[in-house]
């Protein structure tokens, strides 16, 4: 894992692929997940309706897209440098429970402030599903902050 740090929009947004994939698994044929949202390839949730059907190559360019929309979400809001493992972490937390909640999270602020005691607390808290903590996202979230 790359250790420089560059301002967030800098880091290329296909640098998260890998980890998402992992993290979200592929489907392509529309399910919902455990938060009852419809969902696809490899955790799509926009527009997706019941029987719909994707291939690999739409799965992977809808990814490709999703990340992008959360890199240009999170960027204003990122006001230190960070390593390519924080991007990836921050990428795939936002990509997984919506960017407006990081972004308004006490998470951020203090990864902001350098606080990183206070936000490893904070960031291990986005492991819910409709207000019940789920053993997978607890796991997830501790691969996420192992990326810091």
């Amino acid at each position: 894992m790359n250790e420089k740090k560059l301002p967030f929009s800098q880091w290329n947004p296909s640098a998260a692929v890998p980890f998402i994939k992992e993290k979200e698994g592929l489907r392509l044929k529309a399910y919902k997940c455990s938060a009852h949202r419809w969902t696809i390839g490899y955790g799509h949730t926009g527009g997706v309706h019941p029987g719909q059907v994707i291939d690999l190559k739409t799965a992977n360019k809808l990814l490709l897209d999703d990340i992008q929309n959360v890199v240009e979400e999170l960027t204003p809001h990122i006001h230190v440098l960070v390593t390519q493992g924080q991007f990836i972490a921050l990428i795939s937390l936002a990509f997984n429970v919506g960017a407006p909640a990081v972004i308004r999270s006490k998470m951020l602020r203090y990864f902001n402030a350098g606080n990183m005691e206070k936000m490893r607390i904070e960031f291990l808290d986005f492991n819910r599903v409709n207000r019940v903590p789920n053993d997978t996202l607890t796991k997830r979230r501790q691969s996420e902050l192992d990326l810091m």
